[in-house]
């Protein structure tokens, strides 16, 4: 990490204070990259944007993307292919999870479906929002509560396999004891911020959560959630707004209701931060083709860094989602074996951590001997 800290771009996008704070997550919003990248003239006048092969738009379509307003609203989209499959993570092993423990999505069972009630008048999450779990002082409280902390994008599914978008939740037993009780953590996609019936959901059950302890979910909405709304010309295009529900089904007995959700318009949750879960090899030649499963990688080409025996070169971006990415390595005339690093960096100037990959020299032609002379 230190040796990718003092190198130009490490030094120019601060990945030593970056790395650091990704100990306790939420380092994109903390930094307030969000802000800056549409404060500088937004997505499409980003800093990072590396070298994309003049190929990129023959094995991408042009899609409508349900991601944070500060994403463009349409975008290229990878088709379904090998790689696309193979970097398709809904969960990550434990053993090369890069996340810090608070943003490790738990593994749960779907809920049942909602029963519409009215909600309360929602209390605001922290900080921003979308809210965060960092920092956000504890609410102890005597009895039983379930606070909503946080939601988060993750990625925006994929039309090709008919699935929707799909959000990260954070939320915490304020309460001094243990909830034994079952209860449910749901999504809502609506063009309204009111409840309504027949709107696409999703949900996981939770069995139990400790006293002051926060948990962390994964939940994916349906396809009809990104062709709900329809713009100015009649086409279908994501929904509006996210309901986000804690004990949505009123499981829990509560006294205080008002912190167990919120209503948030779609472009207003913020993204998860750039993380490389893993290289689909562990060695390659340099000049051949690889691929970088993570998550949070924005809709459109970044930049991907690989420092490699003191050299600091940018790999050629063949694909490229929220996912994964699909690169070609440098050629480079390597005489022995060499570690590489390989850095996602996101258009905002978020950086994924580093995963490794060996890099061998390329073969070479063998050139014949020459025919003896008769």
């Amino acid at each position: 990490m230190r040796r990718l800290a003092d190198t130009r771009i490490g030094r120019k996008l601060d990945f030593g204070r970056q790395f650091e704070m990704s100990r306790r997550g939420d380092v994109a919003r903390r930094l307030s990259l969000s802000r800056s990248l549409n404060r500088n003239g937004g997505w499409n006048s980003r800093r990072y944007h590396g070298h994309v092969h003049s190929t990129f738009v023959n094995f991408h379509f042009g899609s409508w993307y349900a991601g944070p307003s500060c994403y463009p609203a349409h975008t290229w989209m990878p088709r379904w292919s090998p790689w696309v499959s193979w970097s398709w993570w809904d969960t990550c092993l434990p053993v090369c999870d890069p996340r810090p423990m608070f943003c490790r999505p738990l593994v749960c069972r779907p809920c049942r479906p909602w029963v519409i009630w009215s909600y309360p008048t929602w209390v605001s999450l922290p900080v921003v929002s979308s809210g965060t779990w960092v920092d956000v002082a504890p609410a102890r409280d005597d009895g039983r509560d379930l606070q909503l902390l946080a939601v988060r994008f993750v990625d925006a599914g994929h039309p090709d396999q008919k699935l929707g978008p799909r959000y990260r939740v954070w939320f915490r037993n304020n309460g001094d004891k243990k909830i034994r009780d079952d209860f449910n953590v749901m999504l809502l996609a609506s063009n309204d911020r009111e409840p309504s019936r027949d709107v696409p959901q999703a949900g996981v059950e939770i069995d139990k959560i400790d006293a002051g302890a926060i948990q962390t979910v994964d939940i994916r909405l349906p396809f009809e959630a990104n062709t709900l709304d329809r713009d100015s010309e009649k086409r279908e295009i994501p929904f509006r707004f996210l309901h986000v529900l804690v004990d949505s089904h009123r499981d829990v007995d509560e006294p205080f209701e008002e912190n167990n959700g919120v209503v948030l318009a779609r472009g207003d949750v913020l993204p998860v931060d750039p993380a490389s879960f893993s290289a689909n090899v562990t060695s390659a030649a340099a000049g051949d083709m690889i691929d970088i499963a993570g998550e949070g990688f924005g809709p459109e080409p970044g930049e991907v860094i690989i420092q490699i025996n003191g050299l600091e070169l940018q790999a050629e971006i063949y694909g490229w989602y929220d996912l994964g990415v699909h690169i070609k390595l440098p050629s480079l005339p390597l005489a022995t074996d060499a570690e590489a690093d390989i850095v996602i960096v996101r258009g905002d100037g978020a950086v994924s951590n580093p995963v490794q990959v060996k890099v061998v020299p390329a073969k070479r032609p063998v050139t014949p001997p020459p025919a003896p002379v008769k």
